[in-house]
């Protein structure tokens, strides 16, 4: 039997004191479902975990499901395959311009035929890229990479942006990433380890 590790992400949790979630709670919700080697990353909603098959979408209903049950409120997980996380990360094309990781975002959507479709509609409207310098948004096959030199806070890009990604997108800074690369590498020798 061979073990696969996944990434999952989910948005929204322990903003303030809005959908508090303790990281026991959330490591439990993964536990409960058999998933082992089971580690969170900070508090913000991000866990590597190891499955003894490989999942699909209803392993992440069941995860959504479990984690309604324990945090008592609704939640959209993006789960990555160890595999499509590090493409997602090798495939970001402003790792050169983003000088500092806390202000480069890798924003995830789910790995669903339709979200992957969404992303490459011509129907996705894109800001106007000189209104956003010096920040910059790229759209990729797999997911939206944006530079913000002047921090996540204050960019620029319209909220209406992004709601076309649907409501499970999540963001997080290549810090965050390269932390959770670094767990996916404890747990297998995906991408040649680190």
């Amino acid at each position: 039997m061979t073990d696969h590790v996944y990434v999952g992400l989910v948005r929204g949790i322990n903003v303030g004191t809005a959908h508090a979630v303790s990281m026991t709670d959330f490591r439990a919700v993964f536990e409960t479902l058999g998933f082992t080697s089971v580690g969170t990353l900070l508090r913000s909603g991000n866990v590597v975990f190891v499955s003894g098959r490989r999942l699909t979408a209803a392993d992440t209903a069941a995860i959504e499901a479990e984690f309604e049950r324990v945090a008592g409120f609704a939640a959209g997980f993006v789960i990555l395959a160890a595999e499509q996380f590090e493409t997602i990360t090798a495939e970001n094309p402003l790792l050169e311009v983003g000088t500092d990781p806390s202000k480069l975002v890798v924003a995830y959507v789910p790995p669903t035929p339709d979200a992957r479709a969404a992303l490459a509609s011509k129907d996705l409207v894109l800001p106007d890229p000189d209104a956003l310098l010096p920040e910059i948004l790229t759209v990729g096959p797999n997911a939206v990479y944006n530079w913000c030199p002047n921090g996540i806070s204050k960019s620029k890009v319209p909220a209406s942006f992004w709601r076309q990604l649907g409501i499970t997108y999540t963001a997080r800074n290549v810090n965050t990433v390269e932390k959770l690369r670094a767990m996916v590498h404890e747990r297998s020798n995906v991408g040649g380890g680190s």
